[in-house]
């Protein structure tokens, strides 16, 4: 029964060999420069070279740090704002009660 959520966690998702959040934001990025490009007549050939190199680099960082996606979904404002607790009472350090 725990063998699909320990796969699931141990090999995060890929798109072509490459974790998915990335890849889908150098397939995004890409893709509106190149629409970008075609509307002034020009040929789109000349992207398929950085499209393959970025998706190559992602691909071998990738391998290297195969939770990628997961830290940059995670990754977040960190110190302000919502994740440092207010004490209700004037006192020394965070309380997470009064």
């Amino acid at each position: 029964m725990q063998e699909p959520i320990l796969k699931a966690v141990a090999m995060p998702p890929r798109i072509f060999w490459a974790p998915m959040v990335p890849a889908l934001g150098n397939f995004l990025i890409q893709g509106v420069f190149l629409l970008m490009w075609i509307t002034t007549n020009h040929n789109p050939i000349v992207f398929i070279p950085s499209i393959l190199a970025v998706h190559v680099f992602l691909i071998v960082y990738g391998v290297r740090d195969p939770h990628l996606s997961n830290m940059l979904k995670s990754f977040g404002r960190k110190g302000g704002g919502m994740a440092v607790s207010k004490n209700i009472y004037s006192c020394r350090g965070n309380k997470l009660a009064p």
